[in-house]
């Protein structure tokens, strides 16, 4: 089964880089990535994070992961796609779209 994903930088805030994502699927959702480009966090298209989930691209690991497992699922791929990104240009994206397996 292959699908794909999509992000679009929306808003730019003193806290870091808020990005809308959204699956071929349609399930939508915001991630905040801090400042500092290293750690990613849920949250709405103002930047106000959701919850305590988080991802530190420095350790890799989901941290306070949320109990919804498909929720679980499609942040770390989001997030996993902004950080590959930014390693790859040097700098936070405008937008990606990626297709997956």
């Amino acid at each position: 089964m292959t699908a794909s994903l999509t992000c679009t930088k929306i808003r730019s805030l003193e806290t870091g880089a808020v990005y809308a994502w959204e699956t071929a699927e349609g399930d939508t959702g915001n991630i905040l990535i801090d400042s500092v480009e290293s750690v990613a966090r849920p949250c709405t298209p103002e930047g106000i994070t959701l919850g305590e989930m988080l991802l530190d691209r420095n350790v890799g690991n989901v941290e306070k992961p949320d109990p919804d497992p498909k929720l679980r699922r499609a942040f770390l791929i989001a997030a996993s796609v902004i950080f590959q990104e930014r390693e790859r240009q040097g700098r936070l994206p405008d937008k990606i779209t990626r297709t997956y397996w």
